[in-house]
């Protein structure tokens, strides 16, 4: 009996490739195994929170670079209707240009991944920025957590994206002197874009950076997930090449021991007395 149970423990190990199946088999181990697994669940939920951080970044990243190409052309456009050959029809040809490039920018606001709009802090189902460019968003800002005790925000708000960086003041005020204004009015308005432009490029550096601390917590997470699977393996997996030779040895014995029964439970009187 006892070399029928060691023999079916071999065999099971054989085809499983596991040390143990049952906890009690093993409870240290088995207590081991059990927190690698729940470190290894942990890992994948960061891997996730991870990817979709990085999504959002992404998001704003592009946001950000067409702001900024944006701003670029308005800038060129106040230099051109600034100079002595600026004319009132050229800058009412000019206003029109400047007001799509407003209705860009507010767009780029109201940018979306998935059905929430990334720039409405923790508004994410309210359109963040309206027609005229007023913000219907708040200053939550939203972070997402891509290791243990390890968050990181993902995005920056509409406020901070287009009313404290300029944006929108610096396009208007040049939106208004080309309608209203003359080339000397224009002209100085650059300078507001300038600004615009630097706060624009203060935020994609800052997104920037949040990317980098994302890619290495993905990475940290890859190591992580690497020792615990290593760890787990050593634990509960076996040498197959030695759990072989176990099983066959055992296999010989087994058949030796059922063939020694046999010859015992097949002796008759007689063959005692002889």
């Amino acid at each position: 009996q006892r070399n029928l149970s060691s023999f079916a423990q071999a065999q099971n190990q054989v085809s499983t490739g596991k040390r143990f199946e049952r906890l009690s088999e093993d409870p240290l181990a088995g207590s081991q195994v059990m927190t690698a697994d729940r470190g290894l669940r942990g890992i994948e939920q960061y891997r996730r929170n991870s990817a979709a951080a990085r999504t959002r970044t992404d998001a704003e990243e592009s946001a950000l670079s067409q702001i900024t190409d944006l701003l670029t052309r308005a800038k060129e456009l106040a230099l051109q209707e600034g100079s002595a050959t600026s004319t009132p029809d050229s800058r009412t040809a000019t206003k029109a240009e400047v007001d799509r490039i407003i209705e860009q920018v507010v767009q780029l606001g109201n940018t979306q991944v998935g059905n929430e709009y990334i720039f409405a802090g923790d508004q994410v189902t309210t359109t963040p920025f309206d027609a005229a460019g007023a913000y219907f968003g708040d200053d939550g800002v939203r972070r997402a957590e891509i290791g243990q005790g390890y968050t990181v925000a993902t995005t920056h708000t509409g406020r901070e994206l287009l009313v404290n960086s300029n944006v929108l003041s610096s396009l208007r005020a040049l939106s208004t002197q080309l309608g209203t204004g003359t080339s000397a009015t224009v002209g100085p308005v650059a300078s507001s874009i300038d600004t615009a432009f630097a706060n624009v490029q203060t935020l994609l550096a800052t997104n920037g950076a949040r990317v980098r601390q994302i890619e290495s917590a993905m990475q940290n997470s890859d190591a992580l997930e690497t020792n615990l699977s290593l760890r787990k393996s050593d634990l509960q997996d076996i040498d197959i090449e030695e759990a072989t030779t176990k099983f066959v040895g055992l296999q010989n014995t087994l058949q030796a021991a059922l063939l020694s029964t046999s010859r015992v439970l097949n002796t008759s009187l007689t063959d005692y007395l002889r």
